[in-house]
């Protein structure tokens, strides 16, 4: 009997089971149509059906149980703000309006959009609290705008927006904490605002506190916003930091430790110090690329970078001295693996580099003028592919490092100085010799012309007498 009850059971439950997953598919079902409905309507409304100005609607399966999910792009098409209706359909996943003709940010409602493109369109100014029904937003994209004026209380309502991009505006004034509501957020760009630097100027704090950043964020770019100057906790766990293309003329002191890309190219520094990579003790990738006054890297200037795995200093063109010891006189750097020196002004390397070029695995010389003399045929022997050239001597000028003959490769005995010295010499002694022949050639100052005076001088007088003869007849 017991076991005659446990079977009965059993039925019962899977009869349960099934009449729920009936009405779940039912449901489903019924959702489908719905559905269909509301994206034939959002993306073939009755104005545009038929043309190339309507969406495209792509049903893909989205993570992590494969549900369904909607991916409308409607870039390119002319669309206005007025010419889109609020309510966005079911399962919509991602939004792409870019390169339109939006005035204004519009208002969508939708509890399952993660992505929204606003890039290139024509928005001017945030106001309200327009995101506010897209509650389930990651990543909204704002840039390539002209947008110069945000409310503060734009931002409310997206408690899990990770990605915000605002690069490429005319953002000067930002409300302080801005970025308060969004407790998630990874990614900040602020990048090419070029008036950003009046609301960094105005504020004396570092930015996350006066602008309301989290500490979960992880990359932050602040490129060409006329910065010369900025402050950050130096306990934030920030990963990436772009400071490309701004006017500082020392990397910032107070900078997170905590960092492993760190991009200062395009500033004005004229030489690379060690005060300068002093708190960059984790980075793993460095750029001081385009650096239009960098001359230098100074002794001890890169010992910090234990964990550096990739720098380059790509078209500084300025940067002709790399000390000896910039990795200092024990090179401590196991991770490095890339160096680029394209487009630099160095003509030589110190052998004592050896240790650290020996590891690499990529290194790069092209356009470097090379100086290929005795001090440089240790590079010669390196076993990667530089595709550095000769410079010098004319002998070999324009071959690969890797293809001149290791005899090319040598230096004169005589410092170059006294090549200059025996020329000098040379000189003066052919100076004197000349002086001497001239002078052997002129009369001596004792000897003088004497002219002969008297009835055999042929300055005589000489009297001419008439023909008598003549005369006569």
């Amino acid at each position: 009997m017991g076991r005659i009850a446990v079977k009965n059971t059993c039925r019962s439950r899977a009869r349960v089971a099934f009449f729920l997953l009936l009405v779940v598919l039912v449901a489903a079902c019924g959702a489908e149509n719905i559905d269909a409905d509301a994206v034939d309507r959002f993306c073939y409304p009755e104005s545009k059906r038929d043309s190339r100005l309507s969406c495209e609607c792509n049903n893909v399966s989205a993570a992590p149980w494969v549900m369904r999910a909607l991916r409308i792009d409607c870039s390119y098409k002319e669309y206005r703000t007025a010419d889109l209706s609020e309510m966005l359909p079911l399962y919509i996943d991602t939004l792409d309006l870019s390169w339109n003709a939006l005035d204004q940010a519009p208002v969508f409602s939708s509890d399952s959009l993660h992505q929204l493109n606003l890039m290139h369109n024509n928005i001017s100014r945030l106001s309200g609290n327009k995101f506010a029904k897209l509650s389930s937003l990651r990543e909204l994209y704002l840039g390539w705008n002209s947008i110069s004026q945000v409310e503060a209380q734009t931002f409310a309502g997206l408690p899990h927006l990770q990605v915000l991009d605002l690069a490429h505006n005319n953002l000067h004034s930002v409300p302080a904490q801005l970025f308060a509501p969004l407790l998630v957020l990874t990614s900040l760009d602020l990048s090419w605002n070029r008036k950003l630097n009046e609301t960094t100027q105005l504020r004396s704090g570092d930015l996350y506190t006066d602008l309301g950043i989290n500490w979960k964020l992880t990359t932050l770019r602040l490129d060409a916003c006329n910065l010369n100057e900025l402050r950050l906790p130096s306990g934030a766990p920030l990963k990436e930091l772009s400071l490309r293309r701004n006017l500082f003329q020392r990397v910032p002191g107070q900078l997170p430790q905590t960092m492993l890309h760190f991009d200062i190219s395009d500033n004005l520094l004229e030489q690379l110090l060690p005060e300068d990579t002093a708190n960059l003790t984790q980075v793993r990738q460095l750029f001081v690329e385009d650096m239009s006054l960098l001359q230098g890297m100074a002794a001890h200037a890169l010992v910090p970078l234990e964990q550096l795995e990739s720098i380059s200093f790509q078209n500084s063109r300025r940067l002709s001295h790399f000390d000896a010891d910039a990795f200092g006189p024990l090179p401590k750097v196991p991770s490095l693996r890339t160096m680029s020196f394209r487009g630099t002004l160095l003509r030589s390397f110190n052998s004592s580099l050896s240790p650290v070029f020996a590891k690499l695995t990529e290194l790069d010389l092209n356009g470097v003028p090379l100086h290929c003399d005795c001090e440089l045929v240790w590079l010669k022997k390196l076993w990667i592919e530089t595709g550095g050239r000769c410079l010098k001597p004319s002998r070999i000028r324009g071959m690969l490092l890797s293809s001149a003959r290791h005899d090319a490769f040598s230096c004169d005995t005589w410092p170059r100085w006294a090549y200059g010295l025996v020329v000098l010499t040379l000189i003066a002694l052919s100076a004197a010799g000349i002086y001497l022949i001239v002078m052997g050639l002129r009369p001596h100052q004792g000897v003088t012309m004497r002219r002969k005076v008297g009835a055999g001088s042929p300055y005589a007088r000489v009297t001419i007498e008439p023909n008598h003869q003549e005369n006569l007849s």
